[in-house]
């Protein structure tokens, strides 16, 4: 049984995960990855042996275990597990009727199964032994960086690899568009994203992530913001480390992103300084069934 986190982006080939399960004849294996000991407090921290089996597990420790072998580096659960399934409804029967669990995997289920079940570590590393590509995009701000990562001239994550395609849904829309070419009102896009319908008209885009079915009016400027679906941006607009959620129409002459102390009334200021921008902030209401691009 494979069990997967949602609020992660990476590429992997789970056939090999679910080999080293059975090499290892274990009840259940924990994708894991190679993170800084500095960063260690963020995740759940495995300490394993010289065999990846886990000793022991700790939720967000501030002091966390190295990995052996490899002083400076801790072992972080990825959210993904690979169960033997008899031994996971066992697990999640004994864990139903515990009063005091909180019911979840990685607090309760893991912790509570180290010392009756052969529990391994599958280190999700590249052919050379270095992590592979993996974001938890669980926050605003990691899901800003995993996005304004794509802007990278080579970025870790190829969406353009043909060996890797992505199987998805797309809204079947005409390509973007880019008008006038004139001093001040100049239709471009630089290291950014630019997705089908979005017409860039005389603004200019970048280091940015746009969205299908966009507008940007005229002297506009964005850059290193992440514009989501059907977003309308007026003239003379600045924007700057931004997310604008889906539906928003942002009037013109809007300024986001120059002056904290304003944006922090506005909207949502992470503590990275990424400003978040949503319908009802700006006192609007979105709703797919009145707009003719559902998708």
């Amino acid at each position: 049984m494979l069990v997967l986190g949602g609020d992660h982006v990476y590429t992997m080939d789970y056939s090999r995960m679910l080999i080293h399960h059975v090499e290892n004849n274990a009840d259940f294996t924990v994708g894991c990855i190679e993170v800084p000991i500095g960063e260690a407090s963020r995740y759940g921290i495995m300490s394993v042996d010289e065999t990846t089996r886990i000793t022991r597990f700790a939720e967000k420790p501030a002091h966390a275990d190295c990995i052996p072998g490899k002083p400076g580096a801790a072992l972080a659960s990825m959210g993904i597990y690979v169960f033997t399934t008899s031994k996971l409804y066992q697990l999640l029967h004994s864990d139903a009727i515990n009063l005091n669990s909180s019911h979840d995997f990685g607090k309760d289920i893991l912790p509570n199964s180290l010392d009756k079940c052969r529990v391994f570590s599958y280190p999700f590393c590249k052919p050379d032994g270095t992590p592979a590509y993996w974001r938890d995009v669980g926050t605003v701000d990691s899901y800003w960086e995993a996005n304004i990562e794509l802007c990278d001239v080579e970025p870790e994550l190829n969406l353009y690899d043909r060996r890797w395609p992505i199987w998805t849904y797309q809204t079947q829309l005409p390509p973007a568009k880019f008008v006038f070419d004139d001093e001040g009102r100049r239709g471009s896009a630089i290291d950014s994203l630019i997705s089908a319908g979005v017409i860039v008209s005389g603004a200019s885009v970048k280091r940015s992530v746009v969205f299908f079915a966009c507008r940007i009016g005229n002297r506009s400027l964005v850059r290193d913001s992440v514009i989501l679906p059907k977003v309308t941006i007026g003239n003379d607009c600045r924007i700057y480390n931004a997310i604008i959620d889906k539906g928003c129409e942002i009037p013109d002459g809007t300024v986001i992103g120059e002056d904290i102390k304003d944006d922090t009334q506005r909207f949502h200021v992470t503590p990275k300084g990424i400003r978040l921008v949503t319908p009802a902030m700006m006192g609007q209401h979105f709703s797919e069934l009145l707009d003719p691009l559902v998708g």
